[in-house]
């Protein structure tokens, strides 16, 4: 299967470096540890729960492009007193394991985006991993009945391989593109995309961010926020104009966090 999100591979980590605030010592004259900036690591760089402030949630995102372009704004505006997070999005790629097919008397290579999932979280260990898929409806097969059952197989697969170590397993519902990117029946793939993955989601109990509601209440969607286009290249969350949905998607993980912690307190033994 094809996909045509057309991006570099894994996302390559960010040039920008700040400098860590002046550490006070404590009344006792001990230096506590200073929480690390947000710039301090490559954006695919999760740190450890003992170099963060205490309580900060610590978000890994997977995917696709789509995936890159939107962990590296949550990045940008975390508040790193609360949340950290890292992307390890892969471009132009799709769920499926990486396969080579024969092609007009060529090779054609197509690319996993989860190939790495199961060692991306044993390495990290994220207290949540939100996985945002945005490319998959771009084949034409997104609304058969067989690519249903694949792509959920799919899922089923990748969510055992990672299992607790993904931590809690959030799954993105995703918008409609825009410009170049809508074509033909395009959103209808997108709706069918996103029944796979709510009905996945369901069965499975797992917690959705809902970026289709927030980003297109209407088909038309919402185009600008901030004074700034969400999406400039009409697929790709970006610049200004995404902050207002990355610190949206933000509270969403922390409020499913808080949920997830209070099912798990209710159900254990007294």
């Amino acid at each position: 299967m094809g996909c045509l999100v057309v991006l570099g591979a894994r996302h390559n980590t960010t040039d920008e470096w700040t400098a860590k605030p002046p550490i006070e010592a404590s009344r006792d004259g001990s230096v506590p540890p200073s929480p690390l900036h947000k710039y301090a690591v490559p954006m695919h760089t999760l740190p450890p729960a003992s170099d963060l402030a205490p309580g900060a949630l610590r978000v890994l995102v997977l995917g696709d492009s789509i995936a890159q372009f939107l962990g590296t704004t949550l990045r940008h505006v975390q508040d790193d007193t609360q949340v950290f997070v890292a992307e390890r999005g892969v471009g132009s790629c799709n769920l499926f394991a990486a396969t080579r097919e024969e092609v007009d008397g060529g090779w054609e290579d197509n690319s996993s985006c989860s190939e790495d999932w199961a060692s991306d979280v044993a390495q990290l260990r994220p207290d949540v991993t939100l996985v945002v898929m945005g490319g998959a409806f771009f084949t034409e097969r997104a609304c058969h009945r067989d690519f249903r059952a694949e792509y959920t197989s799919r899922l089923s697969f990748l969510a055992d391989a990672m299992g607790e170590r993904a931590g809690t397993l959030v799954l993105a519902l995703v918008p409609y593109p825009l410009g170049r990117w809508r074509y033909d029946d395009v959103p209808k793939r997108v709706d069918c995309l996103n029944s796979i993955l709510a009905d996945f989601a369901r069965a499975r109990r797992l917690p959705m961010i809902d970026l289709m509601k927030h980003v297109c209440p209407t088909p038309d969607c919402r185009v600008v926020s901030d004074g700034a286009p969400i999406r400039p290249d009409g697929l790709h969350f970006d610049g200004q104009g995404a902050h207002e949905t990355a610190r949206h998607t933000l509270a969403e993980l922390v409020r499913i966090s808080g949920r997830v912690a209070r099912d798990a307190s209710t159900r254990a033994p007294p």
